[in-house]
């Protein structure tokens, strides 16, 4: 499915900045929980908890990597046990990922409405809920699709937005509503232009083909 690239990235990004930070963040969470009581028992045994995470999250996505949905028990159950921290959000993005390959998007559409539900990380909800928009349009629910685009507000993802829509108008044979939203999107800060330029391009082609079937029609009508 397209868009994925830039979206990975993301995530790539957010996933070098939570191994680097990660232990940080527990830390401070856990100092200003137990304030100087306690501090050397706490600090302790919150970074042994969180390199053990870290560890089995690694783990986790070798399996995701190597096997694909077929790891989906094991990597379940790891999100279940992780639903409060980052590991889990990217355990259930690359297991959407890995589903989307296998066409299981059912499978997907699950993983993606918990991420766009649970991620404590703002910065990923837009992205999970992009995937998920292509994921229900992939299964015909497009106005569920078009309604979790509705729910992405942030300006740097307006282009994408548009892409989408004009995506589901177009696997709903409203080519003139695809184009319009095309060209929202090619007007957009983080417009693929050179992508968007080729599907208005299509449109522009089929519409022509649909001019000359039109044509040759009503020349076999008249004879």
């Amino acid at each position: 499915m397209e868009g994925y690239a830039t979206e990975e990235q993301q995530v790539e990004a957010l996933k070098s900045w939570w191994k680097s930070n990660g232990n940080a963040v527990i830390f401070g969470t856990v100092l200003g929980l137990a304030g100087l009581v306690g501090f050397r028992y706490y600090q302790d045994s919150s970074l042994a908890s969180q390199e053990a995470t870290s560890a089995e999250y690694d783990k986790i996505a070798s399996q995701l990597t190597e096997q694909g949905i077929a790891a989906k028990a094991d990597t379940q159950a790891f999100i279940d046990a992780n639903s409060g921290n980052a590991y889990a959000t990217l355990t259930a993005l690359q297991v959407a990922a890995e589903a989307v390959k296998a066409a299981d998007y059912a499978e997907a559409e699950k993983q993606l409405n918990w991420v766009a539900t649970h991620a404590s990380e703002a910065s990923i909800v837009p992205i999970a809920q992009l995937r998920l928009a292509r994921v229900e349009a992939q299964q015909a629910k497009f106005t569920d699709a078009l309604a979790t685009l509705e729910k992405i507000t942030l300006e740097s993802f307006a282009g994408k937005v548009a892409e989408v829509k004009g995506d589901i108008y177009l696997q709903q044979g409203d080519r003139d509503a695809a184009r319009s939203a095309y060209e929202t999107a090619i007007a957009s800060t983080d417009a693929n232009v050179q992508l968007l330029q080729l599907k208005i391009d299509d449109l522009a082609v089929a519409a022509v083909a649909d001019d000359l079937d039109a044509e040759i029609a009503g020349e076999a009508d008249a004879q």
